[in-house]
């Protein structure tokens, strides 16, 4: 299964969240811009509105339309000019010539209120409009003008057509989408170069774990300045496991060394009393001595590939503890009862001063290979017709001690792994 790349996520997804904010903030910008552009159309909509509309008058209690008459003095106005001026109650309508018989839609709110919208135009195409409902202007005898006191109001509509404003913003929006796409692959190349530059040290950390050789298993990793923090500590971290598996290699050259020397002791023995009593003829007595000490060297050798099977176990059960409530003292007397026909052959007493009763908690079988190591050592070491003292704190010490040469765990101290005493009775937690 290919591993997911954290230089291919970071591009990635800073790519993913640029192009979202990019677009996000492209998009309100063009709201914005357009509704100011809106506004500047409805405002000059509404101020062209305004002045135009006073022209329509009441002339002998009849509505007369100046601005037509204005317009056709304009003829370039009249063209592209697009009023139209509907009566509120009998709906008859006037409009300019440029509209024809075309009829604009009406809107309007209260009196005098301007209401801007869009609509379709003549020629088919989409315009903005301003709808105003007003009065007609009177002129009274005296010639002041004022609007028509009689309920006679108009619906005033102005209309442009906004093809301008659309080309302004669809030029707006190119310009939007070309520059975003621009920022976009010239960031997306930024980003590219940071991670590139930045990934360079974890690259050249990674290629010399890589290339690192059996003989070099011990010696630790350079780790650059530039290195980014976390994989630092993640370098750090493998130099201290490099430092624990040449320490492990130290202590295992240092077994087998030791290992060859025991086993090559009672080998040269053997071999001496064998080439001794090969050389010459004997008496079949010399024979029988020379051949009880071959046989001797061999149960040497017997015992010591028993012990070092029961180290093998031991190490197992280390990285797996059944732990149980036991009394160390019943323990320790029923494994020696295997070790007596052994003790009878030397000659050696025991003494024991032990407590009544000792209960422990950790695991049986560990202790019992533990214990029996202790007891053949004590046994092949003690002087023939000897007394054995077995007294229980110097035990336990010599316990403690067996499990601090021997132990490979780093997180636990060996009096919290294999010895924790309970009072009798408790029930273990």
């Amino acid at each position: 299964m290919k591993r997911p790349s954290i230089r291919a996520r970071l591009l990635l997804w800073t790519t993913i969240l640029t192009t979202l904010i990019l677009v996000s903030a492209g998009y309100f910008l063009y709201q914005s811009v357009s509704r100011t552009l809106y506004q500047q159309q409805d405002q000059l909509l509404a101020e062209a509105a305004t002045v135009v509309m006073i022209e329509v008058e009441v002339k002998n209690r009849e509505i007369f339309h100046e601005w037509k008459e204005s317009l056709e003095t304009h003829p370039w106005q009249q063209s592209t000019t697009l009023i139209q001026v509907t009566d509120f109650h009998s709906g008859e309508s006037m409009r300019s010539e440029a509209l024809g018989d075309f009829d604009l839609e009406n809107r309007n709110g209260e009196l005098g209120e301007r209401v801007f919208y869009d609509l379709l135009l003549p020629d088919g195409s989409m315009g903005r409009a301003v709808g105003i409902l007003t009065l007609p202007i009177v002129e009274d005898p005296e010639g002041n003008e004022g609007f028509d006191p009689e309920t006679r109001p108009q619906i005033f509509v102005w209309a442009e057509n906004t093809k301008n404003l659309y080309k302004i913003l669809n030029r707006l929006r190119r310009s939007f989408i070309i520059s975003g796409i621009t920022i976009l692959v010239l960031l997306w190349g930024a980003i590219w170069m940071v991670i590139l530059l930045s990934s360079r040290a974890v690259r050249a950390v990674s290629d010399e774990m890589v290339s690192r050789e059996g003989s070099e298993m011990g010696q630790p990793i350079s780790i650059p300045d530039n290195l980014p923090s976390e994989v630092a500590i993640l370098a750090k971290k493998f130099n201290t496991l490099l430092a624990r598996i040449d320490t492990s290699r130290e202590k295992d050259r240092d077994f087998f060394l030791n290992l060859a020397h025991e086993v090559r002791t009672p080998l040269a023995g053997v071999r001496a009393e064998i080439e001794q009593a090969l050389r010459k003829p004997r008496e079949n007595d010399d024979y029988r001595r020379r051949l009880e000490r071959a046989l001797e060297g061999t149960e040497g050798l017997n015992r010591l590939v028993n012990r070092l099977m029961k180290f093998g176990s031991l190490r197992r059960k280390e990285s797996n503890l059944a732990l149980e409530q036991v009394d160390i003292w019943s323990l320790l007397k029923r494994i020696w009862k295997a070790f007596e026909p052994r003790a009878e052959e030397r000659s050696l007493k025991i003494d024991w001063r032990l407590q009544d009763k000792l209960e422990i908690y950790s695991d049986v079988e560990l202790l019992k290979i533990i214990i029996s190591n202790l007891l053949e050592n004590a046994i092949n070491q003690e002087h023939k017709r000897e007394t054995m003292l077995v007294s229980d704190w110097v035990f336990l010490a010599r316990l403690l001690s067996f499990w601090e040469g021997r132990s490979r765990c780093h997180r636990c101290r060996p009096t919290e792994l294999l010895l924790r005493l309970v009072c009798p009775g408790e029930r273990a937690r």
